[in-house]
């Protein structure tokens, strides 16, 4: 008898890069922190513009760092995809380099490599 190895499960592979379940709650809390907190949410766009500008793009975990630093707050490492791709969803001229994200299903900001 030969030994084809386990059968099919037929069923869609659920973890398409970018399109998790994880990636989706992910970008909902990351939302909702920078719907709470709009003062230093405006600081981060207004910082990463300058720096599109200057660089012709912005370093996202830079931004966070200095974001805690100023304001003391509290922002989970996992956010900075997130921010990077909100920024660049609200104002067109902000660009990051992105690297694939699994909140990359969730945005509608063009992601350049």
């Amino acid at each position: 008898m030969i030994d084809y190895g386990k059968p099919a499960s037929n069923q869609m592979a659920l973890d398409l890069p970018g399109y998790s379940d994880e990636g989706k709650e992910r970008m909902k809390e990351a939302r909702r922190w920078v719907g709470m907190h709009f003062n230093e949410w405006a600081w981060f766009k207004a910082e990463a513009l300058l720096d599109t500008q200057e660089c012709g793009y912005s370093n996202v975990n830079r931004l966070l760092q200095n974001m805690r630093h100023k304001f003391r707050v509290s922002v989970k490492n996992a956010y900075a995809p997130c921010f990077a791709r909100i920024a660049m969803e609200e104002d067109s001229r902000i660009k990051f380099k992105t690297a694939a994200s699994k909140v990359d299903g969730f945005t509608t900001a063009r992601l350049e490599s």
